[in-house]
């Protein structure tokens, strides 16, 4: 199987709007696909159908030394999720422990999943360098970092480089994500354009936008391709799906010095 880890060192760039849109777009698409949240935030399932963060997950049945996997259910759109549940401090206390004393449990535990071997996983991280999204990158094939088109993106490089020498995806399949882009601002042009020579051929050639339709999408417990599937999001997001699944090409506006994204 593959396994994609969707991280980010800063706050509010999308990690898990991103996970739930592309697990929805590769289901969509005929593509197995699991989302898994290892965010106590717990509000995968609201993306992804639910209209309530879910109780049951995978963090307390992993505390208790139960299987995992129970917790998970199916959506409308053939994704399966794994949320993370509802959870205690005692719990996080005892589920950071459990990593200490087996580091690679995250990855044995995704191998022993029944799932089909043709199935994309989708790891939704906590802020990096949380211990979860550490162990995401220890066993993720893909990487993909958010990191919204602001100051504080453009001065996170040197921790954003830290991060990728730390998983075990080879560098042609790590790439770093703007998010939340309003052309209309131009600190957010400025932004993007240094995040485009910081990176280079490592920022994937699509922007995702800031647009109200995300926002209502998640009101309604579903993606932004069901509520608006003519919204800018919706298309940013299908190029991001299609980068992961092989298709690197650039679109003609990447390829125009100075000229920004439609």
């Amino acid at each position: 199987m593959r396994v994609i880890a969707v991280v980010s060192p800063l706050g509010g760039a999308g990690r898990t709007t991103l996970t739930a849109h592309l697990a929805t777009l590769l289901a969509r698409q005929g593509q197995r696909s699991l989302a898994v949240e290892l965010c106590a935030q717990n509000l995968l399932g609201r993306h992804l159908g639910m209209r309530e963060a879910s109780a049951t997950g995978w963090a307390r049945a992993a505390a208790n030394g139960q299987w995992w996997a129970d917790g998970g259910f199916d959506n409308s759109d053939g994704v399966r999720v794994l949320p993370f549940g509802e959870s205690s401090l005692e719990t996080l206390h005892t589920l950071h422990q459990m990593l200490q004393v087996q580091p690679r449990w995250l990855q044995d535990q995704i191998e022993l999943l029944d799932i089909a071997s043709d199935c994309v996983v989708l790891l939704d991280t906590p802020l990096w360098p949380s211990p979860w999204a550490q162990a995401a990158l220890h066993c993720a094939d893909t990487v993909l970092v958010a990191l919204e088109a602001s100051a504080r993106a453009c001065s996170a490089l040197n921790g954003v480089q830290t991060l990728l020498r730390s998983t075990a995806a080879a560098p042609s399949e790590q790439g770093v994500l703007v998010t939340r882009f309003d052309p209309r601002r131009v600190s957010h042009r400025e932004a993007l354009q240094t995040l485009r020579e910081q990176w280079g051929d490592r920022l994937i050639p699509y922007t995702l936008h800031e647009d109200e339709n995300i926002a209502r999408a998640l009101a309604r417990a579903m993606c932004v391709g069901h509520l608006a599937p003519q919204a800018q999001s919706a298309h940013d997001l299908q190029g991001v799906c299609n980068w992961l699944m092989g298709q690197h090409a650039a679109p003609p506006s990447m390829l125009i010095p100075g000229v920004t994204q439609p």
